[in-house]
């Protein structure tokens, strides 16, 4: 019989302030599925080497770093800036996005995760966004 088991996934909004001041985040346009053709943010799931906090609990923080330097290549310097924002947690599905705060808009190297990235100001994101994107942008507003 086969168990169910949990999916544990991470990702990580980047941001800066522009010149005058607006807050601007990094997206990028999946090439692959799932949600190919729509605008995210690096993430996806928890593996095994992401390890586990001191605590015993699945490190969202290392999957979130894994995942941003296989899909766009951003490297986060330091991972004790990063900031939870966002999490849904349902029956066997656990998701946490944090932010980081960049100095000035750095451009990704090319990945073939994505297609294109895009540092766009809250009122010019792109469209379509990936499903959960918009919420998770709503909760980067509230917390910068």
């Amino acid at each position: 019989m086969n168990r169910l088991r949990t999916y544990h996934g991470s990702g990580i909004i980047f941001w800066t302030h522009t010149k005058k001041g607006e807050l601007v985040i990094l997206l990028g346009k999946r090439s692959m599925n799932p949600q190919n053709h729509r605008w995210s943010f690096p993430g996806g799931g928890w593996e095994t080497a992401d390890g586990y906090e001191s605590d015993g609990n699945i490190s969202y923080k290392a999957a979130a770093r894994r995942e941003s330097i296989e899909e766009m290549g951003m490297k986060v310097s330091d991972p004790s800036a990063l900031r939870l924002i966002w999490s849904l947690t349902l029956p066997f599905f656990r998701y946490k996005v944090y932010s980081y705060h960049l100095e000035g808009m750095v451009n990704p190297p090319y990945i073939s995760e994505f297609s294109e990235y895009r540092w766009c100001t809250l009122d010019s994101l792109p469209k379509p966004l990936v499903a959960f994107v918009p919420s998770q942008i709503r909760a980067l507003k509230r917390k910068t």
